[in-house]
């Protein structure tokens, strides 16, 4: 067989946001809307970056950097919509927050609620 090559964003398609399924089964998690979730898929995907980057704290927890302009761009979304986002993760518990201030974006630490 013949296949084609990929070519610049075209190999970007099979790319994938991995959305735990227990966000959108579990009745916990019901009052979450559709667009935080994804959002937290799109925070799990930053991971890897977070990895890449050894951006880890003193007390060597994982955190993401994801300035809300880019939320919006890969979201699709107003700037208060991904803050809409940003703070249902919080108050579910899914995220914690980090100001940083001095024109740095905030930093997120992604929590792992399957082991909760």
């Amino acid at each position: 067989m013949d296949f084609k090559y990929l070519y610049g964003k075209q190999a970007d398609q099979y790319s994938f946001i991995h959305i735990p399924k227990m966000l959108v089964t579990e009745k916990v998690f019901t009052d979450i809307t559709i667009h935080a979730k994804v959002l937290y898929g799109l925070l799990l995907d930053r991971m890897g970056m977070a990895v890449k980057n050894k951006w880890v704290d003193e007390r060597n927890r994982m955190y993401v950097v994801y300035p809300i302009q880019e939320i919006q761009k890969d979201m699709g979304v107003t700037r208060k919509k991904a803050r809409e986002c940003l703070t249902e993760l919080e108050n579910a518990g899914l995220i914690e927050k980090h100001f940083r201030g001095m024109g740095l974006p905030s930093i997120y630490y992604v929590k792992d609620f399957a082991v909760a």
